[in-house]
């Protein structure tokens, strides 16, 4: 099919080229102001690390390195599979490319019970400084309790953001049932797969960041 042809255009754009490049230079900016946000924290980590290294290491020996790293494995399954339905959608094969995002949005709904799951263990172990009536298990040292609350900020936002993505992997594999999706709208399979992308790279560089180079 020749480009743009059975392409639903807007009304703002003049081509099927352009709503295309537009569509995906919107999601690339939202990208770079995430990926701002996010650096900020890390850089934070790394400054409290620099400052207080016994400390850190101290709260980050309580961080369980091997949920994190299944979830690291869990997540880069996940975007093999969005890779898959992003190069099945153009070649118009509608089915297969919706078990790939079943599947993407299964691995991202594992990650977050290995989550929860970690964040139980971190409330039984007396780890998590924010719930007042269970005592910081490293009561007296500011600057593990500081590494602490920033582990938390960051994962908790790096699981809003995979939410997030589950629900618009979930929507457009639903969408997608509708006869001609692939051929009006499959550029809204590539610019999912940009998001899931994003949140893919974020915990491949949370992982290091906060399991690894503080033990």
């Amino acid at each position: 099919m020749p480009d743009g042809v059975g392409i639903e255009l807007a009304e703002q754009f003049s081509s099927a080229r352009q709503q295309k490049e537009t569509g995906e230079l919107g999601m690339w900016v939202f990208l770079l102001t995430e990926l701002m946000l996010f650096s900020t924290l890390f850089v934070s980590a790394l400054i409290l690390r620099m400052l207080h290294p016994g400390a850190v290491t101290a709260a980050a020996l309580h961080l369980k390195m091997w949920i994190g790293g299944l979830n690291t494995a869990v997540l880069i399954t996940s975007s093999f599979f969005m890779s898959l339905a992003i190069e099945l959608s153009r070649a118009g094969r509608t089915s297969p490319m919706r078990l790939c995002m079943v599947v993407t949005a299964g691995l991202g709904v594992l990650f977050l019970c290995l989550k929860g799951y970690e964040y139980y263990r971190d409330y039984a172990e007396h780890m998590t400084p924010f719930f007042a009536w269970r005592p910081y298990g490293l009561l007296g040292d500011p600057a593990s309790r500081l590494f602490v609350d920033l582990y938390y900020v960051i994962t908790s936002l790096h699981a809003v953001h995979l939410t997030i993505g589950i629900g618009l992997v979930m929507t457009m594999q639903h969408l997608a049932r509708a006869p001609g999706f692939l051929s009006r709208h499959a550029n809204r399979i590539a610019i999912t797969g940009l998001y899931w992308h994003f949140i893919d790279l974020i915990w491949i560089i949370v992982y290091p960041t906060l399991y690894v180079l503080n033990r």
